[in-house]
């Protein structure tokens, strides 16, 4: 396994115990976080802003967890297909979908995140087509 996937593998680790904060040592000052324009939090994240997004996401769904369920080796990027679930506060209204997230790795350090909904889209975007 490589050190990228290696570094990766760790945030999801941690994320599994319910660590959100896990990986926040190895993230660049200028970490960039994109995520989908459906989300609680749409949009790009940059910096400190991906924290208070994140923490967003907790105000919504009060257990929330990522599961990963497959790593993928693409260079100085990851692509991680994970099941995220939850359920809203409130409404009750249960969250169970599988995403692929694409991390960017550079010198040790995540600079990125892009999220998708299709896996093939995902490793479209890092250059591996099935």
């Amino acid at each position: 396994m490589s050190q990228n996937v290696e570094l990766v593998k760790g945030v999801y680790e941690g994320w599994a115990r319910g660590d959100f904060s896990a990986g926040a040592d190895v993230m660049a000052p200028d970490f960039e976080w994109r995520q989908l324009q459906t989300a609680v939090e749409p949009g790009v994240h940059r910096g400190a802003g991906t924290g208070r997004a994140l923490r967003r996401i907790f105000e919504v769904y009060e257990d929330f967890s990522v599961q990963a369920e497959e790593y993928i080796d693409a260079g100085d990027s990851v692509v991680v297909v994970s099941r995220s679930q939850g359920t809203a506060r409130g409404s009750g209204m249960r969250l169970d979908q599988r995403f692929a997230f694409v991390w960017t790795v550079r010198d040790g350090k995540l600079v990125g995140n892009e999220i998708y909904t299709d896996r093939r889209e995902a490793l479209k975007a890092v250059g591996l087509a099935e």
